[in-house]
Formats: C-alpha cells, sequence, structure tokens
C-alpha cells in the first residue's frame, strides 16, 4: 500500500498499553506492541476516538499552526455547521463567522449554503443514475477513508 498520513500521533512515553484505544477504534487499526500501542495507518480514517478515550494522554492530534496562514496569498475559511456545536448557547453564527476574519483568514464562506446546493444535484443525480449504485456522498472525509481500507 502507498503510505498513508494520519492526523494521530502517538506519544509512546505516555502509552501504558491499557487497550482503551483498542477496544474503542472502529477499523481496529491499533494494536499493542511490546507494551506500547501501534498505529496501522492503512487502516486508520482519522476519527479521533482513541484520542479521546486514552486515560494517559498518550494520543494528540497532529495539525498546522495558525501562523502557517501567513504562508498564503489569500485564506478562506470554510466553516461547517457542526462547528457551531462546538460553542454553548450560541445565539448568532455571526460571532463565530467574524472572530475567524479576526484571526485572519481573508474570507469566511458557510459550507451550509454550498451543502443545500450539493444535496440537490445529489438527489437529481440519485433519480436518473438509479442503475449505478452504491453511490456515496463525499462530505465525510472519515467515512471516504473507511470505504477505501
Amino acid at each position: 500500500m502507498s503510505e498513508f498520513f494520519t492526523s494521530v500521533h502517538l506519544k509512546e512515553e505516555l502509552c501504558m498499553g491499557c487497550i482503551n484505544c483498542i477496544k474503542r477504534c472502529p477499523t481496529q487499526a491499533i494494536r499493542v506492541r511490546n507494551g506500547k500501542a501501534v498505529i496501522t495507518k492503512e487502516f486508520c480514517i482519522d476519527c479521533g476516538e482513541c484520542i479521546r478515550i486514552c486515560p494517559h494522554h498518550a494520543k494528540e492530534a497532529i495539525y498546522d499552526p495558525l501562523e502557517i496562514m501567513k504562508q498564503y496569498e489569500y485564506t478562506v475559511a470554510l466553516p461547517a455547521p457542526s462547528l457551531y456545536g462546538q460553542f454553548n448557547h450560541l445565539d448568532d453564527i455571526n460571532i463565530v463567522l467574524t472572530a475567524l476574519k479576526k484571526m485572519g483568514f481573508n474570507d469566511v464562506y458557510e459550507v451550509s449554503g454550498a451543502a443545500e446546493l450539493v444535496s440537490e444535484i445529489s438527489r437529481n443525480y440519485v433519480q436518473n443514475h438509479k442503475d449505478k449504485w452504491p453511490i456515496i456522498s463525499t462530505a465525510c472525509p472519515t467515512v471516504v477513508r473507511l470505504i477505501q481500507v
């Protein structure tokens, strides 16, 4: 298989081999070898369950620092509707959209508007191509990765 990237990094010095992550991993991408967890990158779908469940904080997400935006001439944030659910009692999403601009993004476009258009086009496609199955949405990278595995 080709080299896969996973956003989960294992801090071996913190891993106690407790197998909590093994039990939670939906693709069985984790094994314990020599008392430490080992992630099979080809099977990892980046769902983050192992990060959430690890009581020893031995796994962490790999991400780019915000400073990386300075490398680009023009930056655009594409917040999905699920982002707003991360804030308790958010009455106005414009607070989040404005904050993204203040963080340094040149423009902010809500994904939900485009999602409605994609949904309509997808419905039409499914209705007109009943013989071409299976059909799956590529909206969720974790699901796409799971299918590839």
